[in-house]
């Protein structure tokens, strides 16, 4: 007689299970001996037991041990002589596989069976063994007189094994067994016997049952049957059963394929169809108020029943692609349930789907108005349905950047062959580019009202009553202590300022742009900007290229001192450069400024007295609309200009209104 390694194939067992697999396992052994039995009266008994603990510690005990006891056959000699076959085949036309009670000593540390049964003289006999984990299955097996009046079985599964744990709630554990076993319960040609979860000291118990009849919280609610085709004319058949379950709490409707009666696989319904993937709800017309509910599928057929793994835990098909041998994969069948469920709650699911496609167009309308042509490209149907902005904002560009990629192919493809540039073709492929950048356009100019809005905001006073730091101000024109060798072109907004300032060479803001150990302490510009880089660099035009400086003030600011004066500042600094003081900012090359070299000197702050004074000391003029002053400085030989932060915004705003209009942003 060969041996069976058992605590090898226990340790080899590398499946999808969990510990509620061996109860189940059990209970379907309980079900199928009542009905072997033919009792009217069938019952099944999960009894919980619990760890003891200290009456002091006031907390729920967790469940040590589960025992399944039911009024079946019990083990007679053909149900003991399987149950000590390895891969039996004794129950093979119900979806027996002859492995499922292995799971058993999987997850506990002993596992016994106590059993009253009728032998060949129809007497009624006691057997009990345990489960072996060396080389046999049956061990320590007794076969007794009883005074027992009809057959029972009972399989204590002992000292869960530390490493797993069952939920502490006995209405949880039961509504997990129930989805479990729903299947059983709703057979039209099967009477399921009663089964009840309890307590072992008693305090509590559930019948299962009375969820499907007596609370009502399963009503099935429709029955489907669907067949899948290949193109080779293979076709298969299913059937779906639908359900409202009422106690879910924060699951997500389903579909469940099941094999032989047992749920096998689940997969969220909003997989396939997105609307389902928020509760449902029924409305108490006496009360008005609102019940909550999921959506479960259970799936049958044929092709699952024989194809379903040796564990039960999946399937022998693919899960998203059919193969020569098993053509039809999970997903294709999950695919087509999902769809029939859609049907039956379609005015629930168009009223989501209206509600999903109206919350991305506000999206797009209210703030992403550059992605409005991208929008009728977008498949709603595959499109999650409690998206948050950020995730329509992926969406969006998915489409976008599929589109690109479409229109980039095909312009390739386009230029392949000349003939295409004489059938009047290139106006449409260009049409097609242009929307692409219009989009991008309008992304850029949408940014821009953003920017002076959030500018705006930072010209009025603080919570405390004072103005915002100068250095708010400065980094959102510019970041401070960076240049334009590491800051990008979106990183900066000197379009505040001057739409011709985006476009200069080199930048340097706030930063020291000299090298020289002896100037280290040299004070630094607010905003210096030069038009091309070869300021830094020998050539003959080398002093012509100009040079832009901005100087930044403190919104509200009135405490200025003779020595804060800003044209000062700016002419001290412009002396230094001239002097050669400042080099690049690789230390190799001098930066090279003289009398000739065009300079503009900006000073950005609210026009108070005191900046009156310092722009009538240096002779600056008034501008018409007395938002600045403006004028030649002869001593620093530099064009100066004093604008408020108010006139600085109203400015930008009016240049880019037009833009804003043609995109109905105000």
């Amino acid at each position: 007689m060969s041996r069976i390694n058992i605590q090898g194939t226990i340790d080899n067992i590398k499946s999808k299970s969990n510990v509620y697999t061996p109860v189940i396992e059990s209970i379907v052994n309980s079900i199928q001996s009542i009905s072997n039995k033919d009792e009217n009266n069938g019952k099944i008994e999960i009894i919980l037991h619990r760890e003891k603990v200290l009456e002091f510690e006031n907390q729920i005990p967790n469940i040590k041990s589960i025992s399944i006891r039911d009024n079946g056959t019990g083990f007679n000699q053909k149900n003991r002589d399987s149950f000590d076959t390895f891969y039996s085949q004794h129950k093979k036309e119900i979806g027996g596989k002859g492995f499922g009670r292995f799971m058993f000593v999987k997850y506990f540390g002993d596992v016994n069976v106590s059993s009253v049964f009728r032998n060949e003289n129809g007497d009624l006999k006691s057997r009990e063994f345990r489960f072996g984990r060396q080389f046999e299955i049956i061990v320590d097996e007794t076969i007794e007189e009883t005074q027992a009046i009809d057959t029972y079985s009972v399989l204590n599964l002992n000292n869960l094994i530390e490493t797993h744990s069952f939920d502490k709630y006995i209405e949880t554990i039961s509504r997990k067994l129930l989805e479990k076993l729903l299947v059983y319960f709703i057979n039209d040609s099967f009477s399921c016997p009663t089964i009840i979860v309890k307590e072992a000291d008693d305090s509590h118990s559930i019948i299962l049952n009375d969820y499907i009849t007596g609370k009502n919280e399963i009503q099935e609610i429709e029955n489907f049957a669907f067949k899948l085709t290949t193109d080779k004319n293979v076709t298969e058949h299913f059937t779906g059963k639908v359900f409202k379950i009422y106690y879910a709490g924060n699951q997500k409707s389903k579909i469940s394929l099941t094999g032989h009666n047992r749920e096998v696989t689940e997969t969220n319904l909003h997989k396939y169809v997105p609307e389902f993937e928020d509760d449902f709800y029924d409305i108490n017309p006496s009360t008005q108020s609102r019940k909550n509910y999921i959506i479960k599928t259970y799936i049958l057929g044929e092709y699952l029943d024989k194809n379903v793994s040796l564990e039960r835990e999946t399937f022998d098909f693919g899960k998203e692609k059919g193969e020569v041998y098993y053509p039809f994969s999970q997903a294709d069948i999950e695919r087509e349930s999902a769809l029939q469920t859609k049907e039956i709650f379609n005015n629930d699911i168009s009223t989501r789907s209206e509600k999903k496609v109206d919350k991305i167009k506000k999206y797009v309308t209210e703030n992403a108005p550059w992605h409005k042509s991208y929008v009728n490209d977008l498949d709603f149907s595959k499109i999650g349905y409690n998206l948050s902005d950020n995730e329509i904002e992926m969406e969006l560009h998915k489409v976008k950047h599929k589109k690109e990629i479409n229109t980039r192919s095909r312009f390739n493809e386009f230029f392949e062959d000349p003939e295409n540039l004489k059938n009047g073709n290139l106006n449409e492929m260009i049409s097609e580019i242009s929307e692409i950048g219009k989009s991008d356009l309008a992304h850029y100019v949408y940014n821009r009202k953003c920017i002076l809005e959030a500018f705006g905001e930072l010209l009025k006073r603080n919570e405390n009553g004072d103005g915002f730091l100068e250095e708010e101000i400065h980094n959102i024109i510019y970041p401070m202590r960076r240049n334009s060798e590491n800051t990008t072109y979106e990183e900066h907004n000197l379009w505040l300022l001057d739409e011709r300032l985006v476009f200069s060479e080199f930048i340097s803001s706030d930063e020291k742009i000299s090298s020289k150990k002896a100037n280290k302490a040299l004070d630094e510009p607010d905003l210096v900007v030069f038009d091309q880089k070869k300021s830094f660099r020998n050539g003959d035009n080398e002093f012509s290229n100009p040079l832009t400086i901005f100087e930044f003030k403190r919104p509200k600011r009135t405490n200025y001192r003779e020595k804060d004066d800003p044209i000062l500042q700016i002419g001290r600094y412009l002396n230094k450069i001239r002097s050669g003081k400042y080099e690049m900012p690789n230390g190799v090359e001098q930066i090279k400024v003289n009398d000739c070299t065009p300079i503009y000197g900006y000073v950005i702050a609210d026009i108070t007295p005191k900046i009156k004074e310092f722009a009538l000391h240096n002779q600056l003029t008034e501008s018409p609309d007395k938002e600045g002053y403006f004028g030649f400085h002869r001593g620093y030989k530099m064009y100066i200009e004093i604008i408020s932060f108010r006139k600085l915004l109203k400015d930008a705003t009016l240049r880019n209104r037009i833009f804003f209009k043609k995109l109905q942003l105000e």
